[in-house]
C-alpha cells in the first residue's frame, strides 16, 4: 500500500506533536512519584519518633530529635528546611505523643519553586 501524496511527510510531524505531550506527561508522573516518595518517607519518620517519644523513659523531644535524624538522613537536601516539632495530646480519652513535620515540597523536583507540606504521626504514650 502506497501513501498518497498528500501523507508524505506527516510521520514526522506527527512524531514532533506526540514527542512533546508525552515527554511533559512523563516528567508530571514523575514529579507525582517524587512528591508522594516525599510525603512516605516524612510520615514514617515522625510516626517512628512518636514511637520513641512514647517511650516511658523517654520524652516528647526524645521523639522529635530521632525523626529530625532520620530525616537527616534520608530525605534530598538532608534535613535543611524542615522544621519538628512535639508534643503531648489527648485524642479519644487517650495520652498520645505527637510529632509533626513541616518540609517543603518542591514542584519541579528538587529544585524550583516550592509548596509546604506537614506530616504528625502519633504514638500512645506508654506511661499512662
Amino acid at each position: 500500500m502506497r501513501l498518497a501524496a498528500t501523507d508524505r511527510g506527516a510521520a514526522p510531524a506527527e512524531f514532533a506533536m506526540l514527542a512533546g505531550l508525552v515527554s511533559v506527561l512523563m516528567l508530571g508522573v514523575m514529579q507525582l512519584a517524587f512528591g508522594l516518595h516525599l510525603h512516605n518517607t516524612a510520615t514514617a519518620h515522625v510516626v517512628e519518633g512518636a514511637r520513641v517519644g512514647a517511650r516511658v523513659d523517654s520524652t516528647p523531644a526524645d521523639g522529635a530529635r530521632r525523626a529530625q535524624e532520620l530525616m537527616a538522613s534520608s530525605l534530598p537536601g538532608g534535613a535543611a528546611g524542615v522544621t519538628v516539632t512535639s508534643g503531648r495530646t489527648t485524642v479519644g480519652g487517650v495520652e498520645v505523643v505527637e510529632v509533626s513535620a513541616t518540609m517543603r515540597l518542591p514542584l519541579v523536583g528538587p529544585l524550583g519553586p516550592d509548596r509546604q507540606m506537614t506530616v504528625v504521626g502519633q504514638a500512645f504514650a506508654e506511661d499512662q
